[in-house]
Order: C-alpha cells, then sequence, then structure tokens
C-alpha cells in the first residue's frame, strides 16, 4: 500500500505509506516521501461529484502537484502546467483537467504564497 486515508485530517485526507516513486511529464521522476501528507484534488466538496478528491485518472497529477508546491521546486506555472499534462496521460476528460488547470492557475497562489 503506498498511500492511506487518514479521517482525522479532512484537509490533508492522504499519507504516503511509504517512500515511492511517481512519474511526471518528459521522464521525470519524483520521490514522495513517506509520511507526505496532501489533499489529492484541492476540489471544494460541492463539486466532488464533478472532480472526486481521488479519482484515479487525477491521483497522480494532483499528488506530483501537491508535492511541488510543498517543495516549492520550479514556479508555480510549471507546477500547474505538470498537473495538466499528466491529467491528460492519465486520459482525465479534457473538461474536467482544463477545469481543474484552469481552478489551479486562478486560486493556486493562495497555497503557493500562503504555507
Amino acid at each position: 500500500m503506498l498511500v492511506w486515508v487518514s479521517p482525522e485530517d479532512p484537509d490533508n485526507p492522504f499519507t504516503a505509506a511509504c517512500a515511492h516513486k511517481i512519474t511526471g511529464p518528459r521522464g521525470m521522476v519524483v520521490t514522495v516521501p513517506g509520511g507526505f501528507n496532501y489533499d489529492g484534488a484541492s476540489v471544494p466538496r460541492s463539486l466532488w461529484w464533478f472532480i472526486p478528491r481521488a479519482d484515479a485518472r487525477f491521483f497522480r497529477a494532483a499528488t506530483l502537484h501537491d508535492l511541488l508546491y510543498a517543495n516549492r521546486e520550479g514556479s508555480r506555472a510549471v507546477a500547474d502546467a505538470i498537473l495538466r499534462i499528466v491529467a491528460e496521460q492519465d486520459r482525465m476528460p479534457w473538461l474536467k483537467r482544463w477545469a481543474a488547470y484552469i481552478a489551479v492557475r486562478l486560486g493556486g497562489r493562495i497555497a503557493w504564497d500562503g504555507d
């Protein structure tokens, strides 16, 4: 098991059970450290019917995005673009991946600057 769910932290319910590697675009390989807490898709609860937090077609993209934001690796624009590209690689429907991308471009600055 790579990820477990913690009901005690509703803002960051996913925790990496152990260090593991995930791939991104163009041969990118990122190590998710064991114990890393993240929220999956940062979607308001009222929209979980449209993009569930743990949608399998979006989970790798959301995990990479959360890790890049947490570590401030590269720029916010690149982290957001990686989210869109990986969601496309994982066959997330066009409308959902672009809605997610536009949402992080519009609202992601708060998370990027706030931590």
